[in-house]
């Protein structure tokens, strides 16, 4: 028997990561504005040369784009997939995703991400990509997108991360790499290995995030007040094992 169709429109790392997830189990298509035959070389998917016939013919479209760029898809989706086909988006900013796909009138559901470990699930699982995902060492967590969106420790990570990344001066960075500070780099580099989409999705578009940046720079001005009071109010550990 035939497998079965997935179109993937979007080629960035979550493309790529998809192609990787659902290449076995799936004939796999790929929607790109770019040349990507290169990154395809190895035959596990190809790059669509008809956008309407992959659409058309795809059982499960797999949205690898960021959520501004959702709307002009859903039109197309309506007008062109089958009436039958799943739709899957693996967004960040969950109820921003919601707004954008509410007149989306095909079945859908959502993943934080993909990759080893807990995955962040919107809505109910095909049975199919749920396999394939258990296969990469994905487990799916049920969440609704309010819960996700209130989830603010991830985008918190990711603004400290970029505001030293942009605004702490490379003489202050040399200065960082041991102890603590190595941690600080590590954080700037990871930063750069991930979508830029991703963390403008966090804190342009989480309805919570503006409020936890606020609260968390609040505490650290206090913080910096009361230091230069010479007021040092830190007791995580016993004082009778702390060294001078």
């Amino acid at each position: 028997m035939a497998r079965k169709r997935l179109c993937i429109i979007g080629f960035g790392r979550m493309g790529k990561q998809a192609v990787n997830a659902f290449a076995d189990q799936f004939q796999v298509e790929v929607i790109s504005s770019r040349d990507i035959s290169s990154e395809l070389a190895d035959g596990r998917a190809r790059q669509s040369s008809n956008n309407i016939e992959s659409l058309s013919d795809a059982d499960v479209i797999f949205l690898a784009i960021p959520v501004w760029a959702l709307s002009k898809w859903v039109q197309k989706i309506n007008e062109q997939a089958k009436s039958d086909c799943v739709v899957i988006d693996c967004c960040t900013a969950r109820l921003a995703v919601d707004r954008e796909l509410s007149t989306l009138n095909r079945e859908r559901f959502g993943l934080s991400h993909l990759g080893p470990g807990n995955i962040s699930l919107f809505g109910k699982a095909d049975p199919e990509i749920s396999v394939c995902l258990k296969r990469v060492g994905c487990e799916l967590i049920p969440r609704t997108a309010e819960d996700e969106d209130r989830r603010t420790g991830p985008g918190m990570a990711h603004f400290i991360g970029m505001a030293l990344e942009l605004y702490l001066p490379e003489e202050e960075r040399e200065k960082l790499p041991s102890g603590a500070g190595r941690f600080l780099l590590q954080l700037i580099e990871h930063l750069k290995t991930n979508s830029p989409s991703t963390y403008r999705e966090t804190q342009l578009l989480n309805p919570f995030m503006a409020d936890a940046r606020k609260k968390v720079i609040k505490a650290l001005v206090q913080f910096d007040e009361a230091l230069n009071r010479g007021e040092f109010n830190f007791q995580a550990y016993p004082r009778d094992k702390w060294r001078d």
